[in-house]
């Protein structure tokens, strides 16, 4: 009886943090950019 209770709060803690490691794992592989040779150069010269 107890399970039952806690079934849907554990369903929606698992989608939270699935969606969550998606999220940020999408972030990572669509922000990484072609560094460039001004982009790793000091900003003051």
């Amino acid at each position: 009886m107890l399970q039952q209770n806690y079934l849907p709060a554990l369903i929606y803690l698992g989608i939270a943090t699935a969606v969550g490691l998606v999220l940020l794992a999408l972030g990572l592989v669509l922000g990484r950019g072609q560094k460039d040779a001004a982009k790793l150069s000091p900003y003051e010269c």
